[in-house]
Formats: C-alpha cells, sequence, structure tokens
C-alpha cells in the first residue's frame, strides 16, 4: 500500500533537497543524507527506494512515484521539468513555495474552523450530559406528581427516550448512510458531479471556494509557464490534477478551444460561472502583453487575500452566532428542568 506523505512532509523534502543540491551535493548524496535524519521506518523506506531507483538510471520522479509513496502530482510535473531542464534545484525549490503557500493556506483555514468546532463540540457534549445524566434524576419525581409538564420538558424528554431507545441504532444508521454516500459517489460519475456542483454552489461562500480552487490553479499556472511549458500544457496538467469534476470537465472544453486556437481568456469568460471575471479580465491582459505567467502570479496573490480577508469575516460572523445558538440549546434544555421543579413547587405550596 502507498504511503502518502503528508503535506508539510512534502513541504521539507522539497526544501530540504532543493538546499543540498544548490550546494553542489550529488542527488544520491542528497537522499541518503535525508534517510539518516529520518525517524520514520516507512519514509527511511522510501528513501532507501528512491536511491535505488536512481542508482539504476532511473529519473527522481519516477523512482518517486514507485518508491511506495504518494506526492503531490504538481511536485512531481514540476521535479519532472527540472529533470528535462537541468535545474532540478530550481524546480524543487518552486515546488517548496508552492506547497508552503498551500500549506499555511490549509493551516489558516484549520485554525480559523478550530474555535467554532470547539463551540459545537462542547454544546452537544453539554446537551448531552444534561439529557442523559441529569434529566433522568427528575423523571421519577415527574412521574410521581399529577401535574402538567411544560412544553419545552416533554420536548427533552422525548429526545430522552428516543435516545435510551434508539439513540445507538440512529447512529449506527447515519454512520452507514454517510459510508453509502461516499461509497456511491466515488463509483458514479454522475453523482460526483452533482455533489461538487452542489458543493460549488453552496450560498454565500460559493465564491469564496471558487476563488480558493483559482488560487490554487493561478500560483501552478505561474510556475508551469515560467519553467518553459506551454499553456495546452498547463491546462492539461489541470484537468488531471483538479479534484472538483465540474471544473475537471470545464478544463476540458477549455483545452479542447486551445487546440482550435480559441484565446484562453475567451474560454474563461464563456464559463463566467465558474472563473471569476478579474481571472479572465488578467488572462487577456496577459496574453495580450506576452506577460500571462506574471498575471496569473498577480491574480494568485489577489485571491490568497481574498481568501484572507474572508477566513476573518467568517471567523468574526460564525463565532458569535455560534455562542449564541450554545446558550440557546443549553439554556432550553436548562429551563426544562428548571421549569418542572419550579411547577412542583408551586404544587405543594397550595
Amino acid at each position: 500500500m502507498n504511503k502518502k506523505f503528508y503535506l508539510s512532509e512534502q513541504v521539507h523534502f522539497a526544501q530540504r533537497l532543493s538546499l543540498l543540491l544548490q550546494s553542489g551535493i550529488p542527488l544520491i548524496e542528497c537522499l541518503s543524507m535525508m534517510r539518516n535524519v529520518e525517524n520514520s521506518a516507512i519514509r527511511k523506506k522510501s528513501y532507501s527506494n528512491m536511491i535505488e531507483g536512481i542508482q539504476q538510471g532511473v529519473s527522481l520522479s519516477k523512482s518517486i512515484r514507485n518508491s511506495g509513496v504518494v506526492f503531490n502530482n504538481i511536485l512531481i510535473a514540476l521535479i519532472r521539468n527540472g529533470e528535462s531542464s537541468g535545474h532540478l534545484s530550481e524546480a524543487l525549490y518552486q515546488a517548496y513555495i508552492y506547497l508552503e503557500k498551500r500549506n499555511e493556506m490549509s493551516k489558516k483555514l484549520v485554525s480559523s474552523l478550530l474555535y467554532p468546532a470547539f463551540i459545537v463540540l462542547a454544546t452537544i457534549a453539554m446537551t448531552l450530559f444534561l439529557i442523559l445524566y441529569i434529566f433522568p434524576k427528575i423523571i421519577p419525581l415527574l412521574s410521581s406528581l399529577d401535574i402538567e409538564l411544560p412544553l419545552i420538558t416533554r420536548v427533552v424528554q422525548g429526545i430522552y427516550y428516543f435516545s435510551i431507545s434508539y439513540g445507538l441504532w440512529s447512529l449506527l444508521l447515519a454512520t452507514l448512510i454517510l459510508l453509502g454516500f461516499r461509497f456511491s459517489i466515488r463509483k458514479s460519475k454522475s453523482l460526483r458531479y452533482r455533489w461538487h456542483a452542489l458543493i460549488i454552489s453552496i450560498p454565500f461562500i460559493h465564491s469564496y471556494i471558487k476563488v480558493y480552487l483559482m488560487s490554487s490553479f493561478c500560483s501552478m499556472g505561474e510556475m508551469f509557464l515560467s519553467s518553459g511549458k506551454g499553456l495546452p500544457d498547463l491546462i492539461l496538467f489541470s484537468k488531471n490534477s483538479m479534484k472538483n469534476v465540474v471544473y475537471e470537465k470545464a478544463m476540458t472544453r477549455i483545452y479542447e478551444e486551445s487546440v482550435q486556437g480559441i484565446a484562453f481568456s475567451s474560454s474563461l469568460k464563456r464559463q463566467r460561472i465558474l472563473f471569476p471575471p478579474l481571472l479572465a479580465d488578467m488572462c487577456a491582459l496577459g496574453e495580450r502583453t506576452g506577460n500571462l505567467a506574471v498575471m496569473l502570479g498577480h491574480c494568485s496573490k489577489i485571491f490568497e487575500q481574498d481568501i484572507d480577508n474572508a477566513l476573518k469575516r467568517i471567523s468574526s460572523l460564525i463565532e458569535p452566532c455560534l455562542m449564541v445558538v450554545m446558550g440557546l440549546v443549553v439554556g432550553s434544555v436548562a429551563l426544562s428542568i428548571i421549569l418542572p421543579v419550579y411547577e412542583i413547587t408551586n404544587h405543594l405550596t397550595k
């Protein structure tokens, strides 16, 4: 089974190998040095496989593919370009810059969602504690008295009885549905296309999802075109590396149009629903001036800044909303316990 290096590990691999090669150290010795400082037995074995492949005359890119690990396709493509041009260290440094940007963006996304996730988990844990531990202690008392329970108490009581009787079965059923849905998406192309189309159509955040995807494309495009590759090569590689099926099909159409001689910017303008107008306009300017790689680099920076601003706005909006929801949920369960006690007190004093 192939072992996939984490993104941070691939960043480390590209950066260190680039620095060692720039120092004039032969490739095999560089990989040997990196293997010697590696703590993971799996990664040590992967480095050994790479070294063995290179000693047999196989290129680094092919050795990586045959080493038992899965690397980012862009990293492999840049290594292949560096081998063909004779500038492997520069290609690895480009790969390091690209992967570092992706890694930083992933960290920002995780950090922006970490606190909201904590609030959600805390709300669920507190609610379950009140319903499954505190609430059952007053049920015998409530059942022994002939009083009408408040609506909110009856609702929580129904949730408690349902959880006791069908909670585990419901959890198992939900898990099976999720697994079946995931399996169906993997196997059915039409269902996967509909699912991916739904993802990029989510209200309020659909534009940011598209900007995130285009940020990766622009950054990759700048490096590809700067390394001497042509626009059709970039489009074809983007098509094969796109994880979203909707954009994969869009790139297929753009590639077919590029073969027919249609300008890249014109193809983007025909699909404004998927591609931001700014990207099409910047690409049109780059095609006119012959600086398409530079324009893609500018687009990448603009989109990355848009993503940073969006994450800050979303975090500032979602956190107070979650706090309100947490207060309402936990407060409602607490009221379902307090109100019957109040009713009992009034009943006893009469």
